[in-house]
Formats: structure tokens, C-alpha cells, sequence
């Protein structure tokens, strides 16, 4: 059994898209936090911006960002979106759509009263061709849909960038972070929240940022278009460069979320992107080859590896309770599929013989 799955036995085992299972080590994160008084510390001090240093060193080190590339700290996923509109877009923003996360997207850029168009596909579709026109402002595009265990594949990200050079690319990693493994240098900016494939307590938003946003933001500032108040790119970057933060952030979050990057770094990402890949092959073949149940996603191309999502029908009680009763929890659809799918996370924490008892018991029905 790998270090990285090695969990302690626990009452629940949480295959939750998010909040989910925690690393093992997040305790011992914890306590040291404590021990250490990290939570009670001043973000202006030497010692935070040492911790957010660190952390952003880790982070980039792990996904491979370019250290051009600016780290921002925020609140959750969803405002990580509503920024990126605020700060990049002046009229106009594009967006696939094919999930409650990529319509969350879609409808924050209306609410802000950006012109905002969209190519729509049927939940558990990908896309399978580019759909701009002309030349947006900002493309966003849900990599790994939460809602529906959908997954964009990167290369189809990454010709985003090569056909619409002059547009700013968004991607939501929300889900599939640390697994994706994304070029950082074809997209403008991407995001994730840390309960999710990072196993930490949630509370904290990451954005990833590079130097043509900020231009973009600066420009729209010119144009005295409003990119809102505290949170905006210039602040953000400005506090950034010091590594500080606007206001009084998630120290304990982002502290935690350092120490989670750097175990991850000593362990190596082939390793937990393979290990991710078996246990999403597992899955996968047994409710493929499963009579009653089967994956939502048709096409296998198009499946998210880190959410697997199940159709089950009326028997989603059954099977929910089935599990808890085993200690294994896993969620229900999201949205419209709410009542009769099931979702289960396959991230790095997971370890492989939950899965297998996961199977067991489903294989009883």
C-alpha cells in the first residue's frame, strides 16, 4: 500500500466531490499550526508572508506553473469566477456550457451585466468542436464538470489558446486538481477550491493568474470600468508581489494548503496521476459491465477520472445507505440529476482498497 493512500481507519470514509476525504496528514498540519500559533499570527508579518511564500513555491512546483504565473488567495471557486469577470471582461465573454458549474459561470457574467454567449451541449456531452465566432473577450470552459463527470480533455483546452489567441482563457480545475495536467502556459487563468482533490476544510479559493489579466484589468481601469473594490486583480497583485493579501485571509487554509503541496511534491505527481487513473479504471469497469447501473457519461473519452458519475434511478436511497452502513458516504447528483445519481470523488486520498469494498458492495444489488 502507497504512503499517499495510507489512511487511518476512521469511522466514515468520504467519496464526496467536496467538502471530501481529508489527507491522514492534514492532523498532524493541524497540530503543528497550532502548536506553532499559525492561526493567530499578523498577515502582514514576516512570518505569513514566509507561509505564503512557501505555499506558493510548492503549489507552482506541483502543477508546473510558470513562475511569471501570480497565486491569488480568495474565498471559494464561485468567487474565483465572479473576479475573473470583473477584472477581464469590458463587454463580451463566451462559454461552454454542458453542466450546473459551467451555467454557474455563464450566469454570474449576466449578472454582471456582461454580454455573455454560450454553446450549450446535453448534460454528459462534451464538445466536439470549437464553437467561437469571433474573438471574446474571455472564454471560460468548465474542464472537469462537477455536476455531471464530464472532463474536457487538456489538449482541447490548450487549441482554445492556439485558435483565439487574442481572447482570455479561463479554466475551472475545481475538481480535477492536482490530477489535470494542464499547460499552464496556453491558458490566462485557472482556478480550484481546496476541498476538493486537495483534502483540506474548505474555505479557500486559489486563482491563477498571468501578466494578460492584470494588463486587461489595468486597461479596464483606464476605461474607468468598474472591476469591483477590495478583491480586484490590482490589489490583489500589489498585496501578491509582497506575498501578503488584501485583508485578514485564511491563514490556517492557506498554511495547510502549502504543507498538503508539499507532501504531494515529495510523493510526485505520475505517481498520484497514475494511481488516480487505476482507481478511475476500476470504477468504471465495474458499472460499465454492472446491470442496473451504469456511468452517466457514454462516451469513455469524455469521463471525468476525479468524478464518476453513476445513474441508479430510484434505487439511489438504497444505495447511499447501502454504503453508509459500511461507513463509505458518497454524494447524490447535483441539480437536475439530484434524485437519481449518484456521485462518487476519485481523488488523490482515496485509497484503492475503499474502492474495492465501494464495489463490494454495490455488487450486491
Amino acid at each position: 500500500m502507497s504512503k499517499l493512500n495510507n489512511i487511518n481507519k476512521t469511522d466514515k470514509i468520504y467519496f464526496t466531490p467536496g467538502p471530501t476525504q481529508l489527507y491522514p496528514e492534514v492532523k498532524d498540519f493541524i497540530s503543528q499550526a497550532l502548536n506553532e500559533s499559525i492561526c493567530s499570527i499578523n498577515h502582514r508579518s514576516e512570518d505569513f508572508m514566509k507561509i505564503y511564500k512557501a505555499t506558493v513555491d510548492s503549489l507552482k512546483l506541483l502543477l508546473n506553473i510558470p513562475d511569471e504565473y501570480n497565486i491569488f488567495f480568495l474565498s471559494s471557486a464561485t468567487e474565483c469566477m465572479d473576479r475573473i469577470i470583473q477584472n477581464t471582461v469590458e463587454k463580451n465573454t463566451f462559454h461552454f456550457v454542458n453542466g450546473a458549474f459551467a451555467e454557474r459561470f455563464y450566469r454570474i457574467a449576466i449578472e454582471l451585466n456582461r454580454q455573455a454567449d454560450k454553446i450549450e451541449v446535453p448534460y454528459g456531452k462534451a464538445f466536439d468542436s470549437i464553437h467561437p465566432t469571433s474573438n471574446p473577450e474571455l472564454i471560460c470552459i468548465t474542464q472537469n464538470e462537477t455536476s455531471t463527470g464530464v472532463a474536457i480533455s487538456e489538449d482541447y483546452v490548450h487549441n482554445l489558446k492556439k485558435l483565439f489567441p487574442d481572447s482570455i482563457l479561463a479554466a475551472d480545475i475545481v475538481t480535477s486538481a492536482p490530477y489535470v495536467d494542464l499547460d499552464y502556459n496556453k491558458i490566462d487563468c485557472a482556478f480550484f477550491s481546496v476541498q476538493k482533490g486537495f483534502g483540506l476544510p474548505a474555505g479557500l479559493g486559489v486563482l491563477i493568474v498571468n501578466d494578460k489579466c492584470l494588463e486587461k484589468t489595468r486597461y479596464l481601469v483606464n476605461k474607468k470600468v468598474s472591476i469591483g473594490s477590495y478583491h480586484n486583480f490590482i490589489s490583489l497583485y500589489e498585496n501578491a508581489v509582497r506575498y501578503q493579501t488584501t485583508e485578514t485571509p485564511n491563514v490556517l487554509g492557506i498554511f495547510l494548503l502549502g504543507k498538503v503541496c508539499e507532501y504531494l511534491n515529495g510523493y510526485g505527481i505520475k505517481n498520484l496521476r497514475k494511481e488516480t487513473e487505476d482507481k478511475a479504471n476500476l470504477l468504471y469497469g465495474f458499472f460499465d459491465n454492472h446491470n442496473l447501473f451504469k456511468p452517466f457519461v457514454q462516451n469513455p473519452a469524455d469521463r471525468s477520472k476525479t468524478i464518476i458519475e453513476i445513474e441508479v434511478g430510484e434505487k439511489q436511497n438504497m444505495i447511499k445507505k447501502a454504503l453508509a452502513d459500511e461507513g463509505i458516504i458518497i454524494g447524490s447528483g447535483y441539480g437536475k440529476l439530484k434524485e437519481n445519481h449518484i456521485r462518487i470523488a476519485n481523488f488523490p486520498m482515496h485509497k484503492i482498497e475503499d474502492v474495492k469494498k465501494l464495489i463490494d458492495v454495490v455488487a450486491k444489488f
